[in-house]
């Protein structure tokens, strides 16, 4: 594996923490106790993510970082699905076709 596929592989594992991150935020908002506890593993999470990133940018360049990154859409849409029991429209799966679509076409050019 090389150096620009290690990086896009750890900006993927950051999406998914940030992803992570985002539903422990939503279920803090809808329990009734244990709300700092809740927050408390998605600021450890977004730190983690922070660190991660950072990383990985020794790899990649931040111009096809970020917007790989945004495979975290994907991450929340699917989690607040299952974990949450969201509603996620069909228009709003083919958006995240598109960002699957996009950040397949910017992982191959990396």
């Amino acid at each position: 594996m090389n150096q620009t596929a290690l990086g896009v592989l750890l900006v993927i594992l950051c999406a998914i923490i940030e992803g992570i991150a985002q539903v422990f935020f939503k279920k803090s908002a809808l329990v009734a106790t244990r709300k700092n506890l809740w927050i408390g593993a998605g600021v450890v999470l977004f730190i983690l993510q922070a660190l991660i990133y950072t990383g990985a940018l020794q790899f990649v360049e931040v111009s096809t970082a970020f917007p790989i990154g945004s495979i975290g859409f994907v991450i929340v849409a699917v989690f607040s699905q299952r974990l949450l029991n969201e509603p996620v429209t069909g228009t709003r799966w083919i958006g995240v076709g598109l960002i699957l679509l996009g950040v397949s076409l910017l992982a191959a050019r990396a």
